[in-house]
């Protein structure tokens, strides 16, 4: 037998196990969770175990298995020399692909000249601590932090707040019309092809669960109002991590 013949012969023992352990996996989650939608399978950083991520109406989430489906594990893994979560650096890359969907032409941008930070804020125009971030938003600026929005409503697909959301996106002038309604001035209701939907849907993914929420350029959920200042010296330390 040719060295090319055992090559093959061993690329393709490895392909066939690969897809047994990946089809038993499968098989174990069906067992426990029969319409759940498995998104990917992946190895983990622990040998025998596989990480699996999967859909849910709400955000995706990451569990790990066994190579052989018989046992799931619900909780992190974490690196004992570094005290790196693994799960929660999974979990901040799914986000980052998530909000980084959007291009300049699908948010509301507020950026500096000289922009050394940038953020994206799930924002909803009904929300009061949104209104104090955006009152403040000149203060992030001239700390060189740029803000992206996507539109939150936290009431819902077609309720006030998202009919406020699609009238501020549909504006001429999107920035002002953002700033406007931020300060509770009511602005006259306008329809035009929006994305306000896909920015709540995903929210929903990433795991939104109120307003304002931060997410970092890294995928870090920072799900809370937090002050130019502050901001800053987090995304500073974030930066040096």
């Amino acid at each position: 037998m040719t060295k090319t013949s055992i090559l093959i012969l061993t690329l393709w023992a490895g392909y066939s196990l690969a897809q047994q352990s990946s089809q038993a996996i499968i098989d174990g989650v069906k067992k426990l969770a029969p319409t759940l939608k498995i998104s990917s399978v992946n190895k983990s950083a622990i040998s025998g175990v596989s990480e699996i991520v999967v859909d849910s109406a709400g955000p995706s989430e990451v569990y790990y298995i066994t190579d052989d489906g018989k046992y799931l594990i619900n909780g992190s893994i974490i690196e004992t020399v570094s005290r790196k979560n693994i799960t929660e650096q999974k979990k901040s890359n799914l986000r980052k692909d998530i909000v980084s969907q959007f291009g300049k032409d699908k948010r509301i941008d507020f950026f500096p000249e000289n922009m050394k930070h940038h953020v994206t804020v799930y924002t909803d125009i009904d929300c009061g601590y949104c209104r104090k971030l955006h009152g403040e938003m000149q203060q992030y600026n001239d700390l060189g932090i740029g803000v992206s929005y996507l539109l939150y409503p936290r009431s819902g697909v077609g309720s006030p707040s998202y009919d406020k959301a699609v009238t501020a996106w549909c504006a001429v002038d999107r920035n002002e019309a953002m700033t406007q309604s931020q300060n509770g001035v009511t602005l006259k209701p306008k329809q035009c092809d929006n994305p306000v939907k896909e920015h709540y849907a995903s929210g929903l993914k990433a795991g939104v669960k109120g307003t304002p929420n931060i997410v970092t350029d890294s995928g870090l959920l920072l799900p809370t109002y937090i002050p130019p200042e502050a901001l800053l010296q987090k995304l500073i330390l974030l930066a040096a991590q």
